[in-house]
Protein backbone atom coordinates (compact mmCIF):
# COMPACT_ATOMS: atom_id res chain seq x y z
CA UNK A 1 0.00 0.00 0.00
CA UNK A 2 1.28 3.29 -0.96
CA UNK A 3 2.24 6.04 1.94
CA UNK A 4 -1.13 8.66 2.30
CA UNK A 5 -0.19 12.58 1.99
CA UNK A 6 -1.34 12.16 5.73
CA UNK A 7 0.92 9.60 6.88
CA UNK A 8 3.59 11.67 5.31
CA UNK A 9 2.56 14.42 6.90
CA UNK A 10 2.38 12.97 10.39
CA UNK A 11 5.74 11.84 9.93
CA UNK A 12 7.33 15.41 8.96
CA UNK A 13 5.44 16.65 12.20
CA UNK A 14 8.82 16.52 13.90
CA UNK A 15 12.22 18.62 12.24
CA UNK A 16 14.11 15.51 10.77
CA UNK A 17 12.19 12.57 11.56
CA UNK A 18 14.98 9.88 9.92
CA UNK A 19 17.87 11.58 12.63
CA UNK A 20 19.87 12.20 9.35
CA UNK A 21 21.70 15.08 11.24
CA UNK A 22 22.48 12.83 14.23
CA UNK A 23 23.35 9.26 12.67
CA UNK A 24 27.10 9.06 11.73
CA UNK A 25 26.05 6.97 9.03
CA UNK A 26 23.77 9.27 7.66
CA UNK A 27 26.71 11.73 7.38
CA UNK A 28 28.83 9.60 5.70
CA UNK A 29 25.81 8.49 2.99
CA UNK A 30 25.51 12.55 1.86
CA UNK A 31 29.09 12.69 2.21
CA UNK A 32 29.48 10.22 0.02
CA UNK A 33 26.64 10.75 -1.96
CA UNK A 34 28.73 14.84 -2.93
CA UNK A 35 31.99 12.77 -3.38
CA UNK A 36 30.08 10.90 -6.08
CA UNK A 37 28.50 14.27 -7.64
CA UNK A 38 31.61 16.13 -7.18
CA UNK A 39 33.54 13.61 -9.48
CA UNK A 40 30.61 13.69 -11.87
CA UNK A 41 30.41 17.49 -12.21
CA UNK A 42 31.68 18.82 -10.50
CA UNK A 43 29.09 21.21 -10.25
CA UNK A 44 25.50 21.22 -12.25
CA UNK A 45 23.36 23.70 -13.74
CA UNK A 46 19.83 22.42 -13.05
CA UNK A 47 19.30 19.63 -10.56
CA UNK A 48 15.68 17.95 -9.63
CA UNK A 49 15.66 16.12 -6.59
CA UNK A 50 11.87 14.10 -6.57
CA UNK A 51 10.95 13.01 -2.79
CA UNK A 52 13.54 15.42 -1.18
CA UNK A 53 12.56 15.24 2.32
CA UNK A 54 13.64 18.39 3.91
CA UNK A 55 16.07 19.29 1.41
CA UNK A 56 18.95 17.96 3.54
CA UNK A 57 20.87 16.48 0.51
CA UNK A 58 19.69 18.56 -2.07
CA UNK A 59 20.95 21.91 -0.58
CA UNK A 60 24.86 20.71 -0.65
CA UNK A 61 25.13 19.20 -4.35
CA UNK A 62 26.49 21.75 -6.17
CA UNK A 63 24.70 22.79 -8.67
CA UNK A 64 23.25 26.66 -10.23
CA UNK A 65 19.37 25.80 -9.68
CA UNK A 66 17.90 23.33 -7.47
CA UNK A 67 14.46 22.28 -7.81
CA UNK A 68 12.48 19.70 -5.01
CA UNK A 69 9.46 17.84 -5.62
CA UNK A 70 8.73 17.24 -2.19
CA UNK A 71 4.85 15.22 -1.06
CA UNK A 72 5.14 16.44 2.09
CA UNK A 73 4.06 20.09 2.90
CA UNK A 74 5.97 20.03 6.77
CA UNK A 75 9.12 18.67 4.70
CA UNK A 76 9.22 21.17 1.71
CA UNK A 77 8.19 24.25 3.99
CA UNK A 78 11.98 23.28 5.73
CA UNK A 79 13.67 23.71 2.34
CA UNK A 80 16.67 25.74 2.51
CA UNK A 81 16.90 29.07 0.69
CA UNK A 82 18.89 27.83 -2.20
CA UNK A 83 16.23 24.85 -2.79
CA UNK A 84 12.99 25.50 -4.97
CA UNK A 85 10.18 23.68 -4.42
CA UNK A 86 8.54 22.57 -8.00
CA UNK A 87 5.43 20.55 -8.30
CA UNK A 88 6.54 19.02 -12.00
CA UNK A 89 9.65 19.51 -13.67
CA UNK A 90 10.58 22.91 -15.24
CA UNK A 91 11.80 21.86 -18.32
CA UNK A 92 14.89 19.75 -18.34
CA UNK A 93 17.76 19.41 -16.29
CA UNK A 94 21.37 17.92 -16.26
CA UNK A 95 20.65 15.72 -12.76
CA UNK A 96 17.80 14.52 -11.65
CA UNK A 97 18.07 12.17 -8.58
CA UNK A 98 15.87 10.24 -5.97
CA UNK A 99 17.08 8.48 -2.80
CA UNK A 100 14.87 6.13 -0.49
CA UNK A 101 11.89 7.08 -2.66
CA UNK A 102 12.07 3.83 -5.18
CA UNK A 103 10.65 1.49 -2.45
CA UNK A 104 6.91 -0.16 -2.36
CA UNK A 105 5.56 1.60 -0.46
CA UNK A 106 5.96 5.19 -2.00
CA UNK A 107 3.95 5.92 -5.32
CA UNK A 108 7.44 4.99 -7.08
CA UNK A 109 6.26 4.62 -10.80
CA UNK A 110 5.05 8.34 -10.45
CA UNK A 111 8.50 9.20 -9.08
CA UNK A 112 10.51 7.04 -12.26
CA UNK A 113 8.15 8.50 -14.39
CA UNK A 114 8.61 12.33 -13.55
CA UNK A 115 13.25 11.86 -13.23
CA UNK A 116 12.10 10.20 -17.01
CA UNK A 117 10.21 13.45 -17.79
CA UNK A 118 13.07 15.76 -16.16
CA UNK A 119 15.72 13.93 -18.52
CA UNK A 120 17.03 14.34 -21.62
CA UNK A 121 19.82 12.67 -23.76
CA UNK A 122 20.45 16.19 -25.45
CA UNK A 123 21.23 17.85 -21.83
CA UNK A 124 22.88 15.05 -21.35
CA UNK A 125 21.03 14.11 -18.24
CA UNK A 126 22.67 11.86 -15.28
CA UNK A 127 20.13 10.06 -13.33
CA UNK A 128 21.56 9.81 -9.41
CA UNK A 129 19.57 6.71 -7.62
CA UNK A 130 20.69 6.11 -3.87
CA UNK A 131 18.26 3.19 -1.54
CA UNK A 132 18.44 0.80 0.96
CA UNK A 133 19.31 -2.86 -1.28
CA UNK A 134 17.01 -4.93 0.08
CA UNK A 135 13.98 -2.45 -0.75
CA UNK A 136 15.02 -0.59 -3.86
CA UNK A 137 13.07 -1.44 -7.11
CA UNK A 138 15.03 -2.44 -10.21
CA UNK A 139 14.47 0.71 -12.84
CA UNK A 140 17.00 1.30 -15.58
CA UNK A 141 17.29 4.90 -16.49
CA UNK A 142 19.66 4.25 -19.39
CA UNK A 143 23.35 3.42 -19.21
CA UNK A 144 24.54 2.24 -15.75
CA UNK A 145 27.96 4.47 -15.35
CA UNK A 146 28.57 4.01 -11.59
CA UNK A 147 27.24 1.59 -9.34
CA UNK A 148 28.62 1.41 -5.61
CA UNK A 149 27.30 -0.53 -2.29
CA UNK A 150 28.48 0.13 1.27
CA UNK A 151 27.15 -0.97 4.83
CA UNK A 152 24.48 1.62 6.08
CA UNK A 153 23.03 1.37 9.52
CA UNK A 154 21.79 -2.41 9.66
CA UNK A 155 21.49 -2.51 5.76
CA UNK A 156 23.26 -2.19 2.74
CA UNK A 157 23.07 0.93 0.61
CA UNK A 158 22.84 1.22 -3.11
CA UNK A 159 23.96 4.10 -5.42
CA UNK A 160 23.37 3.74 -8.88
CA UNK A 161 23.90 6.48 -11.73
CA UNK A 162 23.13 6.46 -14.80
CA UNK A 163 23.11 8.20 -18.30
CA UNK A 164 19.88 8.96 -19.38
CA UNK A 165 19.06 6.73 -23.13
CA UNK A 166 16.05 7.32 -25.46
CA UNK A 167 15.93 3.65 -24.74
CA UNK A 168 14.10 3.12 -21.53
CA UNK A 169 11.34 0.61 -22.08
CA UNK A 170 8.65 0.63 -19.26
CA UNK A 171 5.68 -1.13 -19.69
CA UNK A 172 3.86 1.41 -17.51
CA UNK A 173 5.24 4.75 -19.98
CA UNK A 174 4.07 3.14 -23.07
Amino acid sequence: MVQSKSELEAWYHDIDPWKYRKDPDDAYRKKFYLAILEDLGPAFDRLLDVGAGEGWITKDVLAKEKHAIEYSDLASDRFPDSVERVSAPQGKYDLVMTTGTLYTQYNHAEIAETLVKAADVDVGTLVFIGGIKDWLLPYDFGTKIRHFEFPYREYIHVVDVYEFTHEIKWGWLQ
